[in-house]
Order: C-alpha cells, then structure tokens, then sequence
C-alpha cells in the first residue's frame, strides 16, 4: 500500500500535502487530541478523523458542531465514508483533497501548455530555456509529477514543520534540496526584503564537483568558494514569476546577458520563484553546475514544486516572527502604560467641603493627556490639565516630562499665569521642535471658594451653577498652546464659587468624540455637552458620571479617537 495524503486546496497554505501516517488521524481544534490541528471559526475540538481499514480509508464525522462535508455531502455521525481518489473534504472553511497513494512513475504527463519557450522567435533553434509557470507548480505537482516529486515536498514539508524561523527555515530548505539533487554544485535561497525591496542571502551551500555533502574544510579554502549570483536571472525570474531552467546557460542566447555567467563557468541552472499561494514572490531559489551532469526538466518540475511548499513555510515563519514582534511591542506598551499612570495622580484631593472628580482613558495604550492636582500653601490646590499635540508614544514622552516641569512651576510660581509663562520658556528652552500643548491651568482657594484660571490655548472651562445655568469661562484669558511663540504672555481671571457648583475642565477627546455618523458630540452647532451638564444633578462625582455615560452611548460602536480627561470640582451644597 502506497502512502496516502491529504492536500490543502483553499487558503493560504493551499498545496500543502499531509501524509496520512498514523492508521487513524483526528482532525480538529484541540492540539492535545488531534494530529491534525485546524483552527478557523466553527472547527469542534475533536471534529472528525480518517482511518485505514484494510486497504481502504475512512472519514467518519466526531458529532461535530457545524458537521463534515465530502464532494458537498454531510457526512452523518456513525455513517462513515469511504474516501476514493480525488474525494473533496470540507470542515469548516477548509478544503482537503485525498489520495490513497503517490503517482506512480509512469504516471500522466503534463498538459500541453505547462512549459513554454520563453523567446518563440528562437523556438525553431530548439532553445535551452524554458520557463515553467509557478503559480501553477503546486496544484500539479502532487498530480502528475513523478513519485519523487510528492516524496520532495513530503521531505522539506515534515522538515520545516517545526521551525518558526526564517533564518533556520532556509538553511534547512538547501539541506533537503542537497539530498535531491546530487549534482547540484551551488544553492541559494534570496529573500526580497518586504521593506527595501533589496534582495537578502539567507541561505548558500556549496559542493564541490564529485563530493556528496557541502564542504567548507580546507581543500576548499572559503576565499576561493564561488558565492556571487548572476543578478540578472533573479531579476527575471522575479520578474516573470516563472521559473527558468538552462541546460547550457555559458551559450543560452535566451537567458539575460550577464557575464557573471561566463566568468562563474555555469553550464546548466535551475532558478524558481518563491511564490506564495496569493501569487506574491518572496525571492528565488537557484541551483546550478559547472560539472556534465545538467539539470532536466524533471528537476525543474521537483524544485518548483518544492519551492512552493517552501514559500508558504517562509512565509508562515515571517508571519511568525511578526507576531512575536508585536507582543514585544504589546509587553513594552503596557509596561509604558502602567508607567505612565504612575505620572498622574493615584487619588483625588479629599478637601473638607469640596469633592472632586476625575477621569482619564487613552484612545491608545499611552496618551498624551496630563492632568494633575498641586497641593499649595494657604489652603490652595491647583488643578492643571493638558493635551500634548499628536498621540502614541512621542506623546506620551512628552507628556511625562511636562508633567514635572508644571509640577515644578506649579509650586514654584505664584500664580497660573506665571507658572504658564515659565513653562513656555521651559519647553522652548528643551529644543523640542513640532510639539505643542494647549492647558488649562487654575488654582482653587478653599477659605475664599474662588478659582482663578489661566489657559494656553485650552477648551474653555464650564461650571453648572446651583441654579442649573452653565458658564463659559476663560475666553478673555486664552492665550497660545505652550511651545508655540517663545516670549508669550498669559493672563488670568477669578470666579466665585458657591455651594452647589461643579466645574468641568476637559480635552478634546471629550468635544471630539464621534458617532457612527462621524458627527461630532460637542460643537459650536450643537452645544450637547453644555445641554447634558445643565441637565445633570448632583455634585461633581454625578456630574462626571453622567456625562461619561453620555459621551459613551453617543459614540457607542465607533473607534475613540483622542484621549478623553475630564475632572469635575465644586463645593458641597
């Protein structure tokens, strides 16, 4: 009985083969119970399982969630079906093909078609290059190729199995394809790199003419290995997306004009795309000789067919690389976000007759938002709150060392206004070029209950009256962001407190929050923060609350653009 095996028809490992090795193999989600792991939507964690019986295989379904279908027909718990050549299995959203056994060596041969002469004008001369179409290398290769061509792919698959590594992957990927091809002298595995588009080694064996296995000893001194590349067939076969065999590359009048073919002395060259099951072309795999024994068209058969099983393992293993890449970012984000709390207060001010309010959520892991609450001499606490230009971590930089500057002006000055003057002058003096930040920055005085408030560009403030009227204030004290012109001069104005007042200071986030209708929660149309504060009762904890829960239901399903800070004060009615 010949090997059987399963192929990927669909997705993005399509081409794919399974050997069915084991005389039962489950098919399912689970890892720990399954020799075949699948895990798109709606897979069960034990979902179905092929097994041998005699000289026939059998799918039988493991009451399955969303069933197991053959050639489009469900196949029920405890009816088993028996699988024949060619047999279409489906669970889920992945399609397999079976084979009970490898093409024979006299198998079919290749349809018409398949390999074309790449200059027709010379094709009466019978020319030595060929090009054969890659992108069709893998659906024919387990067909009609001859059994050594399943038995490639077999091998470089179930070696590339287990490594998630670009740089072990394609060393491994040469180290099979030696086995293969004895008279292979010279073998490169080119990457494109996604980013400069230049062509990157990632792998290169050598052997010399009569010897078995690569060598790197002292008969062949490392200075004297042939290891350049003829640039101008990569760049064709990148380019065609076709791979290119000659069996006598010195005179091949076909291939591109390079003289590093003549000076390299190759006589016979093999060099196939690596292309991935959406067509894309990730590098090339060459192989060539300067010995007698060239390559034939069978070889080129076999390393294109392998070359596409070893495309989807590259590209599986740079998807890999990727994710680790972004965990490492994750990881260093949320350390920068548990970072980045620590700059802001861990408390409100609990100040016999006032109660304070404060909320602060970043559209992104870190935000460039600031607030912070001064303890001052003679019964004063200062309440600043800030909002960096831009978002992310450049941001979130700046945001950490404003937060100590304002502290340090905030205790070091007298007055909002002054403190916002010697903090312009501080970020200027920095250097820190295309960065700005807007603040509100007010001062309360417990005895007096007033506030006396300066801003850089900042919203204006908002305080709901007793009565239930909301004022706008600071218009007449609004100066330029900080880091905007280097000798501004900022203002400041005072309000009275009573008993029953809550006064909102916020960013942008909570003005700019959007619905699904890209409208805007607060603007100068329609005044909604304004009409909801009025409308709220209670102090200030109630207050935030019920304008947060407001924002939240008006942008309920679309994505937080900006970071939202909002802080409610006021004495207690």
């Amino acid at each position: 009985m010949g090997m059987a095996f399963l192929k990927r028809a669909n997705g993005e490992s399509a081409g794919q083969i399974i050997e069915l090795k084991p005389d039962r193999m489950v098919i399912g989600r689970s890892p720990e119970y399954c020799h075949l792991v699948l895990d798109p939507n709606g897979v069960s964690r034990r979902h179905a399982e092929i097994y041998r019986r005699g000289d026939d295989f059998f799918l039988a379904d493991l009451n399955s969630r969303n069933t197991t279908k053959v050639n489009n027909n469900k196949v029920i718990p405890g009816v088993d079906h028996r699988l024949i050549p060619g047999d279409r299995i489906n669970i889920c959203d992945v399609e397999f093909l079976f084979y009970p056994r490898l093409p024979a060596e006299s198998g079919p041969s290749r349809p018409p078609g398949d390999i074309m002469i790449v200059n027709e004008a010379d094709s009466a001369d019978i020319a030595h290059l060929h090009t054969l179409d890659a992108s069709r290398s893998s659906t024919m290769a387990s067909l009609v190729r001859p059994e050594v061509t399943l038995k490639a792919i077999i091998e470089i698959a179930r070696n590339l199995s287990s490594d998630l590594h670009i740089e072990t992957v394609a060393p491994k990927v040469l180290d099979s394809l030696m086995e293969f091809f004895p008279q292979a002298e010279r073998l490169f595995l080119v990457l494109v790199d996604p980013e400069t588009k230049r062509l990157v080694r990632k792998a290169f064996r050598y052997r010399p003419q009569g010897a078995r296995r690569p060598n790197f000893n002292a008969t062949v001194p490392s200075d004297e290995i042939p290891v350049s590349i003829s640039r101008s067939i990569v760049n064709h076969v990148l380019g065609q997306k076709k791979a290119v065999l000659s069996q006598d590359a010195g005179s091949d009048q076909n291939l591109p004009t390079s003289a590093s073919i003549a000076d390299l002395k190759i006589r016979s060259v093999m060099c196939v795309p690596l292309l991935t099951p959406d067509k894309e072309a990730l590098g090339i795999i060459q192989l060539d000789t300067s010995d007698r024994k060239q390559f034939g068209q069978e070889d080129l058969d076999v390393l294109a067919a392998v070359a596409g099983q070893a495309a989807i393992a590259i590209q599986n293993a740079a998807m890999h690389e990727s994710l680790l890449e972004r965990e490492r970012l994750n990881r260093d984000l949320r350390l920068a976000e548990q970072v980045q709390k620590r700059f802001l207060p861990q408390s409100v001010p609990a100040i016999p007759g006032f109660e304070f309010f404060a909320h602060y959520d970043p559209a992104y892991e870190v935000g460039g938002d600031y607030y912070d609450f001064v303890p001052l001499p003679s019964d004063r606490t200062a309440i600043a709150l800030g909002d960096v230009s831009g978002k992310g971590v450049a941001a979130a930089l700046m945001m950490a060392k404003f937060s100590g500057d304002s502290r340090y002006c905030i205790l070091t000055e007298n007055a909002p206004a002054t403190a916002a003057n010697e903090l312009n002058t501080l970020l200027f003096s920095a250097g820190i070029e295309e960065k700005f930040i807007t603040l509100s920055l007010s001062v309360l005085d417990v005895k007096a209950r007033t506030l006396t408030l300066a801003s850089a560009g900042h919203l204006h403030i908002l305080i709901r009256r007793a009565g239930g009227n909301v004022e706008e204030i600071g218009e007449e004290v609004a100066g330029f962001p900080i880091g905007i012109i280097p000798d501004a001069e900022y203002h400041q104005t005072v309000v009275p407190l009573h008993p029953g007042d809550v006064v909102c200071v916020f960013s942008d986030g909570v003005t700019d929050a959007r619905n699904l209708r890209e409208e805007l929660y607060d603007s100068r149309e329609n005044r909604r923060l304004i009409r909801k504060l009025a409308e709220s009762q209670g102090g200030p904890e109630a207050v935030g609350r019920a304008l947060l829960q407001d924002i939240r239901e008006f942008s309920a399903g679309h994505t937080q653009v900006d970071d939202i800070t909002l802080i409610c004060f006021g004495p207690i009615a």
